[in-house]
């Protein structure tokens, strides 16, 4: 499964704990990650994809609206300042 959201998030919090350490903060002060949900968008083709939730599964055109037609990229591309 591709799960870059969860890298991201993940990332976030690692900078955090270096910023803390960097700072001279106190080990049992830093955080952890917790990952959610598994969840994951898988695109069939142009327009369709499959999408697997906590509480279902489902295919066809909707979970390709959610996927959108630039497979994230451009909302990456935008978080990251590209």
């Amino acid at each position: 499964m591709k799960q870059g959201y969860i890298a991201q998030k993940h990332a976030m919090v690692a900078v955090k704990n270096l910023k803390l350490l960097m700072a001279g903060g106190e080990e049992s002060k830093m955080t952890s990650h917790k990952p959610g949900s598994a969840m994951a968008i898988v695109s069939l083709g142009r327009r369709d994809a499959v999408a697997q939730f906590p509480f279902t599964t489902l295919i066809g055109f909707l979970p390709g609206l959610i996927k959108s037609r630039d497979l994230f990229v451009g909302r990456t591309r935008k978080q990251i300042g590209l």
